[in-house]
């Protein structure tokens, strides 16, 4: 620390560290005192778009900037990619092959894709709840901010704003995600043990079930994931050459890699660690505009999280829950983790070779710190080994609050794709322990892909086979099977729902919720008679209602009896059966239409029959978030 303090010695030195403290401290009065969580919520959706698009632009420029100070470098490695562009290649085929695409991840990806749709559509972070074909236009209604990051979303609604609105641009995003990934860890790898064992960590990732199946879905972990490579690649350039430039590009990575994933802000603290090494080898306190408005740049983040934590509904807690984080979730979480980790059969998306690997990486990395520790005139650690220890440790970090968190088992099905950021430091452990076997490490390398072989064709191809996201996701299965059905049906059809609003609404098929459509009986039967839909059908689940068995309506799904439906499609999805019904008529209220209904026009447009959904009996947006997210 004091060597550090003597690097601000001097006017020019004195005064720009002053001016990171007082940014630092402002950022802390607007990001935790001077901003309510209500006006933060509506600062973020308006200008949220257009404070991610400022940053990625900066982190573009100084990335062109660096590319090009390394263009013989970059055009060797296009020109000869050699077996590291083979591996990488193969890696990303062998896992856009190992599932499907579609979603995975109910419902949080059509979250994260309809706050995609605003940011194209309306460049505001938001999510839409519901929306209408007016005269052509499709047009969202009750937009809300969401609780993830925006990030990732603001790079899919760029991919929209070139190519157009398209539900497979999510797809598209994650599989240059998978490629960038495994290309940096290539890299990375390579710096830290050579060729032949980084291409054995870019085999090891690629061949990873979890892998392809975030690859081949429309979720942001991959996306967080490339980013944390990134961000660590950027911080053994900076290290090599510490410079304004590439100090510039590392914050600025790091700045959006805390826009990517709620957990990813743990990974500031490695960033001001390498920063400070950085002067520590440059002799020289280096300290850019964009280093100085840093902590400015990351106040958008702390509104986030306050909108986040002031608004219970968005943890999704359980019956009784009055905290998301705990001591009591960490024995529980930490043995579903050992489980995922460590299960050799194939019904988890895991490696236990990567994870039998990443072990003994550990143990190994223990003994050869203590060996550095007890030696006199301890040798210089390289860059790639000062990145590998303090991002290393982030991840630790990070797996360290996921154990309080209390959804964060490995072992279930939605959550395991927490356990990614640990099997990408396995993967370079492993790299990096067989590269220590000095003049046996062919020979160790030969014995790890024998390993890498054997598992994957006693373990991993079974748990590719099964496909658990995709084929253990019946809710997702229903709404394929319900769009499908209604895009079969002629003219405009308003689906009444009894899961979501938000995939249909990025389907741009009209619905409403259940609950919603059995207190707007007066609106759907006027609808009706004027043939703004063709048809109304609603969805309800059948499954055991009472004591003996007996299916029926699932008692939350049942319309008030002035409702009159016919049946006309059923299919069983896992223990309970998903019902289409068409709505035949709606019983006028016994209370008689309201004065504002008796005003109808003899000739109303779509608008005025649209406004007329909109009354003040209709739930709250967040009543109606709530409802979808407990669905």
């Amino acid at each position: 620390m004091s060597r550090l303090l003597e690097l601000f010695r001097g006017r020019g030195a004195t005064l720009r560290g002053l001016l990171f403290v007082l940014s630092g401290t402002l950022a802390v009065a607007l990001g935790f005192v001077l901003v309510t969580p209500i006006v933060a919520g509506h600062m973020i959706i308006a200008w949220g778009y257009y404070y991610i698009l400022g940053v990625f632009c900066l982190f573009v420029h100084f990335a062109w900037k660096l590319a090009r100070s390394r263009q013989e470098v970059i055009e060797g490695w296009i020109r000869r990619p050699g077996a590291g562009g083979l591996a990488i290649l193969c890696g990303v085929l062998f896992a856009v092959w190992s599932d499907s695409y579609t979603h995975k991840i109910l419902y949080d990806e059509f979250v994260i894709q309809g706050t995609a749709y605003e940011m194209h559509l309306l460049k505001q972070v938001s999510t839409v709840l519901r929306a209408y074909n007016i005269n052509g236009t499709w047009l969202t209604i009750d937009p809300y901010l969401d609780k993830r990051p925006y990030f990732f979303p603001f790079l899919v609604s760029l991919l929209h704003d070139l190519t157009g609105y398209r539900v497979a641009n999510m797809f598209i995003v994650n599989g240059c995600c998978a490629a960038a990934l495994l290309a940096l860890l290539y890299w990375f790898a390579k710096g830290v043990s050579g060729k032949g064992p980084a291409v054995f960590a870019v085999a090891s990732m690629a061949m990873l079930p979890l892998f392809g199946q975030n690859a081949t879905g429309a979720g942001m972990d991959l996306h967080n994931l490339t980013m944390i490579a990134l961000v660590a690649c950027l911080s053994v350039l900076y290290l090599r050459v510490p410079s304004e430039d590439r100090l510039s590009l590392l914050v600025l990575g790091s700045v959006l890699l805390t826009e990517s994933r709620y957990e990813s802000a743990v990974f500031t603290l490695p960033v001001a660690v390498v920063v400070a090494l950085g002067w520590l080898k440059a002799g020289r306190a280096i300290l850019p505009w964009p280093v100085l408005l840093a902590p400015l740049l990351l106040v958008p983040c702390a509104w986030h999280s306050r909108v986040f934590a002031a608004t219970p509904v968005f943890w999704q807690l359980k019956e009784g829950q009055t905290s998301a984080f705990g001591w009591r979730n960490m024995a529980d979480n930490f043995r579903g983790d050992v489980d995922f980790l460590f299960s050799p059969g194939p019904g988890y998306a895991n490696s236990l070779f990567l994870s039998a690997l990443g072990v003994l990486g550990l143990c190994w990395l223990a003994y050869r710190a203590w060996r550095w520790l007890r030696v006199e005139g301890r040798p210089p650690l390289s860059a790639e080994a000062k990145v590998g220890l303090v991002f290393g440790a982030g991840v630790g970090a990070h797996f360290l609050v996921l154990l309080f968190y209390w959804w964060a088992k490995f072992d279930d099905l939605m959550a395991a794709r927490f356990s990614l950021p640990l099997s990408l430091a396995f993967a370079v452990l492993g790299a990096a322990m067989i590269a220590a076997f000095g003049k046996w490490g062919e020979r160790a390398l030969r014995v790890a892909w024998l390993g890498l072989a054997v598992w994957f064709v006693t373990c991993g191809m079974s748990a590719i086979n099964l496909r658990f996201y995709t084929v253990a996701n019946l809710g997702m299965k229903e709404l394929a099977w319900e769009r499908s059905f209604v895009n079969a049906r002629p003219g405009p059809v308003l689906f009444i729902s009894n899961k979501s609003t938000i995939p249909f609404v990025l389907w741009h098929i009209e619905v409403v919720l259940n609950s919603v459509a059995a207190l707007k009986g007066d609106d759907i039967r006027y609808h009706m008679g004027q043939g703004t839909f063709s048809e109304v059908i609603v969805s309800q689940a059948i499954r055991p209602i009472t004591d003996d068995g007996q299916a029926g309506v699932d008692p939350a799904d049942v319309l008030p009896p002035s409702f009159h439906l016919v049946t006309i499609a059923e299919k069983r999805f896992g223990g309970r059966w998903d019902r289409l019904s068409r709505v035949v008529s709606v019983d006028p209220s016994p209370h008689g239409p309201t004065k504002e209904k008796d005003q109808v026009p003899s000739d109303p447009t779509p608008l005025r029959s649209i406004s007329r959904l909109q009354s003040r009996r209709e739930p709250s947006v967040a009543s109606l978030t709530s409802s979808a997210l407990r669905r």
